[in-house]
């Protein structure tokens, strides 16, 4: 991929709320930047979901362009492990982050951590 360290991933709801001013995901994106060597990462299914409803395409291009984010993919190789993980969230975008983020070693940011809650422990979340 690249030499950066991702540091959180954020699902839907983040960048949803990204695109919407959120102050919460702002702060969490520039301490991420503030962070030398560190990116935040934005999985292509949640960036897909939130789209349909994101009113401002321009903050979403601004957030998908930052120049410590990372756009990540499924790996096909898990897709036993996205599968077992869609069917305890419901959610395939939200399984995508949930999965990034444990294997990055790393938190999902959301507005949403009951979707999480099936997860063992309520899975690597950070809510706000």
């Amino acid at each position: 991929m690249n030499d950066l360290t991702v540091r959180i991933i954020l699902d839907a709801s983040s960048i949803l709320a990204f695109t919407r001013a959120s102050l919460d995901v702002g702060e969490v994106i520039a301490e991420v930047a503030d962070e030398p060597g560190c990116a935040f990462g934005l999985p292509v299914l949640c960036l897909a979901e939130a789209t349909r409803a994101v009113a401002d395409t321009e903050r979403l291009d601004l957030l998908v362009n930052h120049p410590v984010a990372l756009v990540l993919a499924p790996d096909p190789v898990s897709w036993r492990a996205l599968a077992v993980t869609y069917d305890t969230v419901g959610r395939l975008d939200a399984a995508s982050a949930v999965l990034a983020a444990i294997d990055l070693g790393c938190d999902v940011l959301t507005a949403q951590p009951g979707l999480y809650a099936g997860l063992a422990g309520g899975g690597p979340i950070i809510a706000f």
